[in-house]
Parts: C-alpha cells; sequence; structure tokens
C-alpha cells in the first residue's frame, strides 16, 4: 500500500483535497472516483522503501497535540476500537496533510503486522520514551495506561516549558524595547545634537566624547556592527555543536543558573524513571530510555556513569551522591528510602516533585529580582546617555552666568 496525496473536484464542484491509500496511483483515483471525487492531482508520497523518510513529520506535531492524539487515542481503544479504526478517525479529524501522512504510514505498517511501537519509530516518532512506553505496554496489556501516562510526561514538559518562558517574558521585552530605545537615540536623536556642539566648538566631556563615538558607530559602521554579531552567533552555534560537552559543562557552573539548570534536567529524569519503573520496565533498561530526555550533554554522561555502575548492582543513592554534585538532600534520601522499601517508582516521583516545586519557587524569585535589576540597568543606560549630552550644555548656562 501506497500514500497519495490528492486535489480535485467533487459532484457540487467544490475542490477536495487530502491524503489516501492505495496500492497504485491508478487504483488511489478509481478510489476517490467511486467516493465521487474526481482528481486532477494524484501524486504518490511514500512508498514501502521510503516509508524511513518520514522524519520530518515528526516535527509538525508539538508536545502538546502529540499529548492530545495519546490520550485520545488511548480514549478510543478503553472504548473498544481497534487500533487502525481508531487511529483513520483521529486522521479524518486533521486538516493538515502532513499529519495525515504521518498518521497514514503507522496505519500501513499496522496492517503490515506490526507493532505499535515499531509503526511510531517508521513513522518518525524516535522519542525512546514514547517507544519505551508502547512497547512495554504492547507486552504487558497495559497500552492504554501507558498512552496516557505518555500523554502526562508530555502535558508536563510543557507546563515546566511554559514556566520557563513566562518567567523571561517581561524581562526580554522590556530589554528588547530599551535597547530599541537606545538605538532609535544613538541613530536620530545625538547626531542632530553634535551639529550644535561642533559648531560650538565645545570642549566636550569624556562621558559625552563616548557617548558621541559610539552614535557614530551606530550611524557610520551598522553593517561592521551588523556582521560582527552575526559572526558571534554563527561561532557560538558552532562552539555549541564542536564544544556542547565543554559548554554544557560550564552551564552546571554557572551561579544560580546552573543549579536552576541540574533541577530542571534532573526533574524531567526522575519523573520520566519513575513512570517506566511504574509501567513495569526494569530499572536498567528504564535508565537507558530516560537518560535520553536530558539534554545536558555533561549530565548526561554522568547519568551514563551511574547506569553502567548499576549494571553491577550498585546502589542507586551511592552513585547519585558521587556523581551528580549539588542534588538537594531531600532528593538523596528519598532515592535511599526507595532502594531499601522496594517502592523505588513512587519515591522517584516523590523526589521528582520536590525538584519540580524547587524549579517553581526558584525561577519565581530570579523573575521578581531580573526584573528591578532590568529596570535599573535600563535607567542607568538612559541616564548616562542623557546625563552625558546634557553636561555640555550645563557647561554653557554655567559660563554665561559667570
Amino acid at each position: 500500500m501506497g500514500v497519495f496525496t490528492y486535489k480535485g473536484y467533487d459532484k457540487e464542484g467544490k475542490e477536495q483535497k487530502g491524503v489516501i491509500e492505495a496500492s497504485s496511483r491508478s487504483a488511489a483515483i478509481s478510489l476517490l472516483k467511486s467516493k465521487g471525487i474526481f482528481p486532477y492531482e494524484v501524486k504518490e508520497v511514500v512508498t514501502r522503501k521510503k516509508r524511513a523518510s518520514f522524519s520530518f513529520f515528526r516535527r509538525s506535531f508539538s508536545n502538546q497535540e502529540l499529548a492530545i492524539f495519546f490520550r485520545t487515542l488511548a480514549t478510543l481503544l478503553d472504548a473498544g476500537i481497534s487500533l487502525i479504526e481508531a487511529i483513520e478517525s483521529l486522521s479524518e479529524e486533521l486538516k493538515e496533510d502532513k499529519k495525515k501522512l504521518f498518521l497514514s504510514s503507522v496505519v500501513n505498517s499496522l496492517r503490515e503486522g506490526k507493532s505499535l511501537s515499531e509503526s511510531l519509530k517508521e513513522a518518525g516518532i524516535n522519542d525512546p520514551i514514547i517507544v519505551s512506553f508502547v512497547s512495554s505496554g504492547e507486552k504487558g496489556g497495559t497500552l492504554v495506561q501507558n498512552l496516557e501516562v505518555i500523554a502526562s510526561i508530555l502535558e508536563k514538559r510543557e507546563e515546566m516549558k511554559s514556566i520557563l518562558i513566562n518567567a523571561l517574558i517581561y524581562p526580554v521585552v522590556l530589554l528588547t524595547v530599551a535597547i530599541g530605545v537606545v538605538i532609535f537615540m544613538m541613530v536620530t536623536v545625538i547626531p542632530k545634537i553634535v551639529s550644535i556642539y561642533t559648531s560650538m566648538k565645545l570642549a566636550l566631556p569624556l562621558s559625552t566624547k563616548i557617548t558621541l563615538a559610539i552614535s557614530d558607530g551606530f550611524v557610520h559602521y551598522y553593517p561592521v556592527i551588523l556582521l560582527s554579531i552575526l559572526l558571534i552567533i554563527l561561532l557560538f552555534l558552532v562552539l555549541e555543536k564542536k564544544e556542547k560537552k565543554r559548554l554544557d559543562k560550564l552551564k552546571l557552573q554557572i551561579p544560580v543558573f546552573g543549579r536552576l539548570i541540574l533541577y530542571i534536567e534532573l526533574q524531567r529524569f526522575l519523573e520520566t524513571l519513575s513512570s517506566l519503573l511504574k509501567a513495569g520496565v526494569p530499572i536498567v533498561e528504564a535508565m537507558t530510555s530516560a537518560i535520553y530526555t536530558v539534554k545536558n550533554d555533561n549530565l548526561r554522561d554522568k547519568l551514563f556513569r551511574i547506569h553502567e555502575e548499576l549494571k553491577k548492582g550498585k546502589s542507586l543513592v551511592n552513585l547519585f551522591s558521587r556523581e551528580i554534585k549539588g542534588l538537594p538532600a531531600v532528593v538523596l534520601q528519598l532515592i535511599k528510602a526507595g532502594e531499601q522499601s522496594g517502592n523505588l517508582a513512587d519515591l522517584l516521583l516523590k523526589a521528582s516533585n520536590f525538584l519540580r516545586t524547587e524549579v517553581e519557587v526558584r525561577v519565581k524569585n530570579l523573575t521578581s529580582l531580573l526584573e528591578p535589576a532590568t529596570m535599573l540597568l535600563v535607567g542607568l543606560i538612559v541616564g548616562f546617555i542623557v546625563f552625558s549630552l546634557l553636561l555640555p550644555i550645563v557647561g554653557i548656562s554655567t559660563i554665561k552666568n559667570i
């Protein structure tokens, strides 16, 4: 079976477009005509040999959309609808062709006898957490429950992201407006004042000379400034790829922000590990999947070392205490209690919730400091510019009075 996009007209003359599955192009045209659609364009998008090329369709779904998809799929399966019928019904509700093609790829793989986890991987879902949960659900007969857990994990990821974004919106907007105001003054206001100073042949103080020099740079050398900014961004992107481990290590060492990054990464890791253990995944295998939720390479390497030592039967709490510095004592106590009581999954979740609360408190405190600090910085910059421009005028007034 192949997947085809089509454009055509129905019996009422209205244009129709969408996606259809058929064994060949001619079969797709015949099938469309039987549905009362007369196509003028039919293109094959996916063949069996090309189905692995679906990775870009994964990007067409946000975490929130994937969460809705998995939760709705769980509801349909719980209602007794077959897996293929459930996914096809979800596909009919979609308007975007890319998303329809994604689900069509999943359905095609299922019809070939492949499992849902294999079908999702072929369609472009490479998230090890999603694949692990679906696979364990299929093996243990808990697919519906595991799909609900996947949806919850994806929703919590979005919640954490929104907490960070909302906290930074105001300072970033304020700083952006301030930079815009300063550039406007440098480019339009200050050059007009310069002509006054020049005509009067005034001896300018150092602060005024600095301000005028910066303004002159913005006016006459803006291509160089823009090119320099672009080169700095490109250099950072190159270093981010080639020296990612070193940069990630430095990120964890930044005062205040380093600890916040550590807590965010570990919160996501512990929450995922807890969910995988509750789903019946063995701890060694669960850690392998959970580690890939960590984006910081330096921290990921530490977790891989813990993973290797864990295979040898060593204590998880001792490994965490040795490898990861800066963990709150409460988290270590919860992990220790989980190992001793045999209730590791639940206590890992408590540790994750503790870290989530810590992140929220720290972000809130950081925001409360960033806002006045940003306003103070803006005030100092604008104040310096105004002061440097008024100083020669004040000097003129003083001379006249004398």
